[in-house]
């Protein structure tokens, strides 16, 4: 399994239900590839339709990618659905592991509510606020066939371009002169 980028059709479908009763991979495997493929892109987030499987299953994680610390913070998400969301938003810069290199400033609620399954399939509900929301939110979204493009407005999106654009200059300046 690898990650999908941006043009991948399967980004824009919304995901089918992952059934316990007749799974489309076991859900420790899904759990563990998805955090895997995660951890060595360097992502805090990723969603299964990422790695070209159409479930609604994600992980998220924080920690130090340079030891396995990092994952002692690792959690999942089977069926997720966020039943509420504070109405105070917030502007932060969101990356994506589908659109590597680009930073977007993308205003979200700060706090939601979600009920979710675990690997066993049992039934799990809780609040979450901070920079947990803000993860759980953009691959909540790719579960839905969103991606954070379309939930930045077009200003953001030209600002985020541009500045990609710069660093691939330093960056192509940088391996000439090598």
């Amino acid at each position: 399994m690898k990650l999908v980028e941006q043009y991948n059709p399967i980004l824009s479908q919304k995901c089918e239900p992952f059934d316990f009763n007749n799974p489309i991979m076991d859900p420790y495997k899904l759990a563990e590839e998805l955090h895997k493929i995660r951890f060595k892109g360097r992502g805090v987030g990723l969603a299964a339709p990422q790695i070209g499987i159409n479930t609604r299953a994600l992980v998220m994680g924080m920690g130090n990618f340079e030891t396995e610390e990092a994952k002692d913070y690792n959690s999942v998400f089977f069926n997720p659905e966020i039943t509420e969301f504070s109405d105070e938003t917030v502007l932060m810069i969101e990356g994506c592991l589908s659109y590597p290199e680009l930073f977007i400033k993308i205003k979200r609620p700060t706090y939601i509510v979600m009920t979710w399954e675990n690997e066993e399939g049992n039934k799990c509900y809780d609040k979450f606020a901070g920079m947990t929301s803000r993860i759980i939110q953009h691959e909540v979204d790719h579960l839905e066939g969103i991606t954070f493009l379309q939930k930045a407005n077009k200003y953001h999106i030209e600002q985020a371009k541009k500045a990609l654009k710069k660093v691939q200059r330093i960056r192509k300046r940088n391996d000439s002169s090598i």
